[in-house]
């Protein structure tokens, strides 16, 4: 199978590219390497949502997502993405998506859902503490460069963002060492370049955001034993998303994660995602693997 395109980490259109092979089968166009050398989690849950939403009657918009990641895919590899209708009912539409490589290595599973809006009854729960302007918070970079090397001596991976997002931290604590009473971090998160009109385009970018960054409270609680155990290889394991509320992934959405529990090898994390006005547009939940490197 032909090698995909290294991601040229300017565009998500170019990331989220890919060919109809075969009915209801498309083949990735490129791929981006995370730090552990395989493909970033965010661009296979973009993926899988791009594949599932090519193939949902027009109208209905993105409602959930579950996912699991299987094995790590391979970012120099091309990635096959079999959609399957799951349901096509009144209102909903469900498709599964399977990646796979080299034929019979499957890297993922994922059910996705879409549905038509009609009127109902609503309510939205607020954000719990007040939200800053994410235009006045500083920008990574400026934050002290020893919270970085805490982390890649931690973590393995350095205080940064990608060139596609725009990523804040909200009152972080010193050095990113969280409460282990009740670890959550806050952050605003957006993509850089204008996105078009689309809620499919909106609801892949989102999706490939909402794995930045939510799984650190996990292991942000951490840190000093992590160093002493020779750092924490971190990774995750299933990831699920539900859309409340149509929302712009190109506009500024505020994050806050929790985690609830870290035990035997695993992290929960759980995440509330409002916009600037403080609606509740998003949630997100992702387990990850927790485990020292010395032992790896």
């Amino acid at each position: 199978m032909r090698a995909p395109h290294v991601w040229s980490g300017s565009e998500f259109a170019e990331l989220l590219a890919m060919d109809e092979v075969a009915p209801r089968h498309f083949r990735t166009c490129s791929g981006e390497a995370n730090l552990n050398g395989r493909t970033y989690g965010g661009q296979v849950l973009a993926l899988a949502m791009t594949a599932a939403g090519r193939t949902a009657p027009p109208g209905r918009e993105p409602t959930a997502m579950q996912f699991m990641f299987l094995q790590g895919t391979r970012h120099d590899e091309a990635l096959d993405l079999h959609v399957t209708v799951l349901q096509e009912g009144k209102r909903f539409s469900s498709r599964r998506v399977s990646g796979s490589q080299g034929g019979e290595r499957l890297c993922f599973d994922a059910q996705v859902s879409f549905a038509t809006p009609i009127a109902s009854p609503s309510h939205n729960a607020r954000p719990g503490v007040p939200m800053s302007d994410p235009e006045t918070l500083p920008p990574v970079d400026q934050l002290p460069a020893e919270w970085s090397r805490g982390l890649s001596d931690a973590l393995s991976y350095p205080l940064s963002e990608r060139s596609v997002l725009d990523f804040r931290l909200e009152d972080p604590p010193e050095r990113l060492r969280l409460d282990r009473a009740e670890p959550r971090l806050r952050y605003w998160l957006k993509s850089k370049a204008r996105l078009r009109d689309d809620p499919h385009l909106h609801a892949a970018v989102f999706a490939y955001l909402s794995d930045w960054w939510v799984n650190y409270p996990a292991s942000g609680a951490h840190l000093d034993e992590a160093i002493e155990g020779g750092g924490l290889y971190v990774a995750s394991l299933n990831h699920s998303i539900w859309l409340h509320a149509p929302f712009r992934a190109d506009e500024w959405l505020h994050f806050e994660s929790i985690s609830p529990v870290a035990n035997s090898g695993r992290g929960l994390c759980i995440a509330r995602v409002h916009d600037r006005d403080g609606r509740l547009v998003a949630s997100v939940a992702q387990e990850c693997l927790m485990g020292y490197r010395r032992g790896e």
